[in-house]
């Protein structure tokens, strides 16, 4: 009888053991979900290598703050509006370059800016009157921009139409080739173009001159809400020690035009004092 008693001892004690080995999940415990960055297709900022890796300024930028942050995830790049979709609607993305804006600011948790710049609405030299009113744009002329975003908000408020006088293009590029074509005349660009990058339009064909303002933007990396706030001060961080320390600089240089490099330098250095950022 003690033999049986502690036989079913035993087995009652092996019983439990599985159970045991399991780690134990306290309420609130959750595994932490890598990061998920995207960015669009885009002419300068966001392209493709023979190997399929994205490269270009704002990517040099971002992998250089992956680098700071220890962040090894892959950039993936998407139409922008697929893209602006998916950080919306997801818990751990951020995408880039992304303008902010008030009715975006509740929407994301930011890092930068990146870029900051006037925008016009340009036109293929002597296709638009340089001083056009508003008026014969909208009665006169077709313009392009890229499906959601914010200028294609300003260009509704100014009057025009999707599919009457305005195209709404998948990929920012798309644009270009509706001005060579003869599709659209108007494309929103920003106002600081530097001689190297006009001389680069001109070689593809489009000689191409200011003929409407529109509004100033500011452009960020814009992450998920639910991103924690100490991600997004680390990343900040990463971003404030490049541009101090002269990397975005040496970066932008012969692309951007000097005021919007000082201005991002200054932001940079108020950023820095307000998270207390370490160099």
């Amino acid at each position: 009888m003690k033999t049986t008693l502690t036989f079913l001892l035993w087995l009652f004690i092996l019983t439990l053991l599985p159970l045991a080995a399991e780690p134990t999940v306290t309420a609130g415990t959750t595994a932490k979900k890598p990061l998920r960055i995207i960015t669009e297709p885009a002419s300068r900022g966001r392209l493709k290598d023979k190997h399929g890796s994205v490269y270009g300024m704002s990517t040099q930028i971002v992998k250089a703050i992956q680098k700071q942050v220890g962040d090894s995830t892959t950039i993936e790049i998407l139409p922008w509006a697929r893209a602006y979709a998916i950080a919306v609607s997801s818990d751990n993305v951020a995408v880039y370059d992304t303008i902010r804006t008030p009715d975006r600011e509740h929407k994301f948790k930011w890092v930068g800016p990146i870029k900051l710049y006037s925008v016009n609405l340009y036109a293929k030299r002597g296709v638009v009157a340089p001083n056009a009113s508003l008026a014969d744009l909208l009665q006169n002329h077709v313009a392009c921009e890229t499906r959601n975003t914010s200028i294609v908000n300003e260009l509704l408020t100014l009057g025009f139409e999707i599919d009457k006088n305005l195209i709404l293009s998948l990929k920012s590029g798309d644009c270009y080739n509706m001005l060579k074509i003869g599709r659209a005349e108007l494309i929103a660009m920003h106002g600081d173009v530097t001689p190297k990058r006009m001389s680069q339009l001109q070689d593809a064909g489009l000689d191409l001159q200011a003929v409407y303002p529109l509004q100033n933007i500011e452009m960020y990396l814009a992450f998920s809400r639910q991103v924690d706030d100490d991600v997004i001060q680390q990343w900040q961080c990463a971003f404030n020690k490049l541009v101090l320390q002269g990397q975005f600089r040496q970066l932008y240089e012969d692309e951007y035009p000097e005021v919007m490099i000082s201005k991002i330098e200054g932001r940079a250095a108020l950023s820095q004092q307000q998270l207390l950022c370490l160099l």
